[in-house]
């Protein structure tokens, strides 16, 4: 089964709001069984709105629509399906009643316009919203359904789920989608595709399909099987899994919404150990990483950003000399930081990181990107030497993601 998705609104065109709805679509159809065949941004224009509602119809057996649905003049979604599927705009009493109940809770007085918004048209099926004022519609022609839903997020998620997910269930025979994640870091994507290209051969001959998804935090590789028996296809991914971690098992570091803090998190936890950071240039962002997840304060004594060499040493203790004969850019500093970092928290492992995030400070021998990053324990220390790009914000995540990984390898 074949599906496509419309987003619609000039803002999404000007580059005014980022299409979220888009990605989170295409990801929940994939899981229940449909091909995305096409993801389509428009204006908010009656031609426009008619053209691809028509083009994309022919081509997919469902559209869902995403904006339009406001109270505005500029929203025209909603009247310009009523001309295409025929019908006139009726009063749906549920969603008046919802829309009314909204506005009374947030004690505001209920005006003509959104009185308006629970006028669909008499060829749809209405989708109520009960999280904002835009119900949803779902319509059909010949093979193929359309189904508009509000543009505001949080409203689309919820109704997807809440309305649009069960009605598909009804009225589509899909295929059984079993999908797996394998989280991988430390491995560039040139050398883990040469390293996989004889096990990419045994997923195809067993229709498992294998995409790579890089970025700073590590390269995910996605597992897609697809057939008839659920169970059938849990085991063929075990299976490859099974070979995966034979083959690059040093590099997995978790599956599927696991990352390397969550899974950090997770080993000092299970040692009921705890963790301070010393940072440089990452400026807090490994402390950020960590303190984002539920829970951190069991396992984090704090962080200190010594930024400056004059913090470095008030705060950590880093001997001057050390400074002086080697810059702030230098194994022996990491290892004072690491050891200060210890010291001063008391805690059972510190990671520590000093590098040139730029796109200024480089010097003879120290270009943009020159990073040094270490972890220790009470009795371990490790310090490695990184060379990163010329990007600042990339070089903050990937010494950041690098440390957390270099950890995880000592809390093995």
């Amino acid at each position: 089964m074949r599906a496509s998705i419309l987003t619609i609104g000039n803002e999404l065109l000007i580059g005014q709001v980022i299409d979220t709805n888009s990605a989170w679509l295409a990801d929940n159809l994939t899981r229940l069984g449909f091909e995305v065949i096409k993801i389509l941004s428009i204006p908010d224009s009656s031609h426009a709105i008619a053209q691809a509602v028509n083009e994309l119809m022919l081509q997919s057996d469902l559209v869902i629509s995403t904006g339009g649905l406001g109270p505005t003049s500029d929203d025209r979604t909603k009247p310009t399906l009523c001309d295409l599927f025929g019908g006139h705009l009726v009063l749906h009493e549920p969603s008046l009643s919802l829309i009314d109940q909204l506005f009374r809770n947030r004690g505001l007085p209920l005006t003509e316009t959104n009185k308006n918004q629970a006028l669909i048209p008499s060829s749809c099926t209405p989708i109520l919203n009960y999280h904002g004022t835009a119900p949803g519609m779902i319509f059909r022609k010949g093979n193929c359904y359309l189904v508009s839903l509000p543009g505001v997020p949080f409203e689309m998620m919820n109704m997807f789920t809440e309305g649009v997910r069960p009605f598909i269930e009804q009225n589509f025979s899909l295929p059984a989608i079993v999908q797996l994640t394998v989280n991988t870091f430390g491995i560039p994507e040139s050398f883990l595709s040469d390293k996989l290209s004889d096990f990419e051969k045994y997923l195809e001959a067993n229709s498992i399909t294998l995409a790579y998804l890089p970025s700073p935090s590590g390269i995910r590789l996605r597992l897609n099987a697809t057939g008839n028996d659920r169970s059938r296809l849990s085991s063929l991914l075990d299976l490859a899994v099974n070979e995966l971690k034979g083959l690059i098992g040093e590099n997995i570091f978790g599956f599927n919404d696991e990352t390397l803090p969550s899974v950090v998190s997770q080993k000092l936890r299970g040692k009921n150990a705890t963790l301070a950071v010393a940072e440089s240039c990452t400026g807090g962002y490994i402390s950020h990483l960590i303190t984002q997840l539920p829970g951190s304060s069991d396992i984090f004594k704090g962080g200190i950003v010594a930024y400056s060499n004059e913090t470095k040493q008030s705060l950590l203790g880093v001997n001057h000399e050390l400074l002086i004969n080697h810059g702030a850019v230098s194994k022996p500093v990491v290892e004072a930081m690491l050891e200060g970092a210890l010291r001063v928290f008391q805690c059972d492992y510190a990671i520590a990181v000093s590098g040139i995030a730029g796109p200024t400070g480089a010097s003879t021998g120290k270009p943009v990107g020159t990073t040094w990053i270490g972890v220790a324990s009470r009795e371990t220390q490790k310090v490695e030497l990184h060379t990163f790009g010329n990007l600042r914000e990339v070089n903050i995540q990937r010494a950041a993601y690098t440390v957390l990984f270099l950890l995880l390898k000592l809390l093995k």
